[in-house]
């Protein structure tokens, strides 16, 4: 799969083969996207309109530059020269990753539908596109192109069809309501919702066969985190702007959270049914670390739409509690409620009587909120929320500095973008690593 990706990467990237890549640990860059309050950017800002933070400490802009559909290197090359040359080839790439393991027949026509009318109408303008499934297994569904109608055309195409079959996501929602349908039978002779400890025997065998229902989809989990991972890291390699947008129905990348949701629902005080929220998946960890340094912005558009229906399955939770020492948790610092907006949320429940809440999705929330993006949870105008990733990776400024904190120690800096003017919102990474993290 790796291999895969890197050939993908190659044919990307082939306008850029004389390109050179400037990486330097002393400086910081930080993209920024400004709009006022209907949500239309901003243009026109200079130098001396932004303040940037870090860890609280102001910091001197030592160059800024705005651009339309520019590219983040491409910007800092041109703040070095004095003579600068319009790069050659696409300034921006946009991939659109689907989440296909967990879609559902319903939600994968809303999708396609944003999808067709967004394409029907999108101009390149300088950018590049890519359109991936990740599931059961990687699939390119249309590698890099700046002609948006070869897009259109794949997303119209049977291998689209085949892709968002929704077999998985009906498997799954059919597991977990097997639990639900067991524990119905057992709630009937054990008085599950009294403090009574009736039955007490049985929850240890009822414990098994919950952990191997979840266990069965342990490893397609798994792979699909490891692709999610592999995409960011090939992404974060091209000379372009960069821009991911990740349409899932919302997911666990610990299956068990789903399960003994289901259980928990009419049992929530047995403690056999709570999870240790101290580890989470690596891949996803550490792709997370490489978008915030390498400025890949990570839109995330939960699919489900504004009502999720009582059969959908939990979130991407791979970060309820925390991840740890590169989590992404962490990265959100104190940027997490002021700076780094994540969009129009709303939470969804189902109907009075059900002992399960639809909830967001924690991960998706997260990887947006680390790297500068959006979380898009209430879905109702899809197309609205897809044209928005899209304009924010065409206009956006980027403020260089060299951190005042020279010290090489590895540790987490957070990051605060201001403006003079308080009426307008900003949206930026909230942070980084120093040199020297462990990786």
């Amino acid at each position: 799969m790796r291999m895969r990706l890197i050939l993908l990467i190659t044919s990307w990237s082939l306008y850029a083969q004389d390109a050179t890549i400037r990486v330097d640990v002393q400086q910081v860059l930080v993209p920024v996207v400004v709009t006022d309050k209907k949500g239309h950017h901003v243009s026109g800002l200079r130098a001396s309109d932004f303040q940037v933070f870090e860890d609280g400490v102001r910091q001197e802009i030592a160059a800024f530059s705005s651009d339309k559909a520019g590219s983040v290197d491409d910007m800092v090359a041109l703040s070095k020269t004095s003579t600068p040359s319009t790069p050659s080839g696409p300034r921006h790439t946009f991939v659109i990753c689907i989440d296909t393991l967990h879609v559902s027949p319903a939600n994968a026509a809303r999708t396609r539908q944003a999808l067709e009318n967004l394409f029907e109408t999108e101009r390149p303008a300088g950018a590049q596109y890519v359109l991936i499934g990740i599931g059961r297994q990687m699939q390119v569904l249309q590698a890099a192109t700046s002609n948006p109608l070869e897009i259109l055309v794949k997303i119209r195409s049977a291998a689209w069809q085949n892709a968002m079959g929704g077999m998985d996501a009906s498997a799954l929602a059919a597991d977990v309501q097997n639990v639900r349908r067991r524990m119905d039978e057992f709630c009937k002779r054990c008085a599950c919702g009294t403090s009574q400890r009736n039955c007490d025997s049985e929850v240890d065998t009822l414990k098994q066969t919950v952990d191997a229902a979840a266990e069965r989809w342990t490893a397609p989990l798994s792979g699909l985190a490891g692709q999610f991972a592999s995409v960011v890291e090939e992404l974060a390699k091209l000379p372009t702007g960069r821009t991911l947008i990740l349409l899932s129905d919302g997911f666990n990348l610990d299956p068990k959270r789903d399960f003994y949701a289901a259980v928990a629902g009419y049992m929530p005080d047995r403690p056999q049914f709570k999870l240790d929220d101290t580890n989470s998946p690596k891949p996803l960890r550490e792709a997370l670390t490489v978008a915030a340094e390498r400025n890949v912005a990570i839109y995330t558009v939960d699919t489900r739409g504004a009502a999720a229906p009582s059969a959908g399955i939990g979130s991407m939770d791979a970060t309820a509690s925390g991840m740890g020492r590169g989590s992404s948790s962490d990265m959100l610092g104190t940027n997490r409620t002021s700076r780094a907006a994540v969009g129009p949320v709303q939470s969804t429940a189902n109907a009075p009587g059900n002992p399960l809440r639809i909830e967001e999705s924690p991960s998706m929330k997260e990887a947006a909120q680390a790297t500068g993006g959006v979380y898009f949870h209430d879905g109702s105008d899809m197309l609205k929320q897809l044209r928005g990733a899209v304009a924010d990776g065409r206009e956006y400024y980027v403020l260089e500095y060299v951190p005042k904190n020279g010290a090489h120690d590895g540790k987490y800096r957070t990051i605060t973008v201001e403006t003079t003017d308080k009426k307008l919102t900003i949206r930026a990474k909230p942070g980084y690593w120093a040199e020297g993290a462990a990786q």
